[in-house]
């Protein structure tokens, strides 16, 4: 109501220039109010409640019998047979046998050798000598005192001199020296040989195998046999109930209000 109140005013004071002086109106509007009450309402409610029921259950009840059968059997059985093999037999004999050998021979021989000799030479070779002589020289040291000393003063001269030298000289001699020769030689030597011998010959041997057997035995055979009988099973159920219960709701009214406002006057 106060937002069609202040729409209707905007529109009033649009056009200043046609309105008229403003009025006192005093009206009274519906505003809408909220209160809250309690009321009592009916409902339903689930209540737990404990029960009982017989039902049929079907139990397995094993029976064992003794049933006749044939059962087999394993039984160890020795057998015996006579075995014919072939053993090997080693025998040695002696066989002679023509061989070579490598016999070795001590032999003088005769060769040349190349020897060398030193041979003295006389040979001219230039050498330095130094002639120079001591000389007495005077000079100033740094306190100006005048100082004489001996300065030794070269004198190099060359001069050829006969030299002694060796020189090799090669020259080949004959000599004798002693070589080992090897000579082959044929010889007869006696081995040992190792020669096989096959015989046959025959065994009893006898060894257990398993045989089965069918015997007669009686086994356990247990079979399950269904019986019915009745159960009592307890139970919870949950029952419907009625039930009254307090709610607060709200519930709005409108309440008359009186209110002044200024609205511009009508044109003249």
């Amino acid at each position: 109501m106060q937002k069609r109140i202040l729409i209707l005013a905007s529109l009033l004071f649009a056009s200043p220039a046609l309105a008229g002086p403003p009025q006192v109106v005093t009206q009274t509007v519906m505003v809408p109010q909220v209160t809250y009450k309690t009321i009592t309402v009916q409902g339903m409610a689930c209540k737990p409640e404990p029960r009982q029921v017989t039902v049929n259950v079907c139990r397995m009840v094993p029976e064992t019998n003794l049933v006749n059968c044939m059962k087999t059997v394993v039984v160890p059985q020795t057998k015996t047979w006579t075995q014919t093999y072939t053993a090997c037999r080693m025998t040695f004999e002696d066989v002679p046998r023509q061989v070579t050998v490598m016999v070795p021979h001590r032999e003088q021989k005769q060769g040349v050798r190349t020897v060398c000799k030193p041979v003295a030479e006389q040979v001219m070779q230039t050498v330095c000598k130094d002639l120079g002589q001591w000389q007495a020289r005077s000079y100033v040291d740094c306190y100006g005192c005048t100082q004489t000393c001996q300065v030794w003063a070269p004198n190099i001269v060359t001069e050829q001199v006969p030299v002694t030298i060796w020189k090799p000289h090669y020259v080949e001699e004959p000599f004798v020296y002693d070589q080992i020769v090897c000579r082959a030689e044929p010889r007869q030597v006696v081995e040992r040989v190792c020669k096989p011998v096959y015989e046959t010959k025959t065994r009893d041997v006898s060894c257990t195998v398993p045989v089965c057997t069918q015997v007669p035995a009686q086994v356990p055979v247990t079979t399950y046999k269904s019986v019915v009988e009745p159960k009592v099973i307890n139970y919870t159920a949950m029952v419907p109930v009625p039930v009254t219960r307090e709610i607060t709701v709200p519930v709005c009214t409108l309440v008359p209000r009186t209110i002044t406002c200024a609205v511009p006057g009508c044109c003249p």
